[in-house]
């Protein structure tokens, strides 16, 4: 019999407002900031999920998605000094 902690490993996960999520995928979070899918899992008794992220300067965290407030890092685009002094 499963317990209430037990879970399995999921490979994505279609998140409400950014579409399918994968381990690896650049997320971003309006508290903890940036930060990459480490994994996602879902607990076998309740169905409900979690995604792991190791955020840049918070470290790795397991939010709920439904009220993560997840969003897609915008590409930020070089500036004039990081084209002048691309290496």
């Amino acid at each position: 019999m499963p317990s209430k902690l037990d879970d399995k490993e999921l490979e994505s996960l279609t998140v409400n407002g950014i579409g399918e999520v994968t381990p690896g995928m650049k997320v971003e979070h309006p508290l903890f900031g940036l930060g990459e899918v480490e994994a996602i899992f879902e607990f076998i008794k309740s169905g409900e999920n979690t995604i792991r992220i190791n955020f840049e300067k918070h470290g790795s965290k397991a939010l709920v998605p439904e009220y993560a407030n997840l969003t897609i890092p915008k590409e930020k685009k070089p500036s004039f000094f990081g084209k002048l002094f691309k290496k």
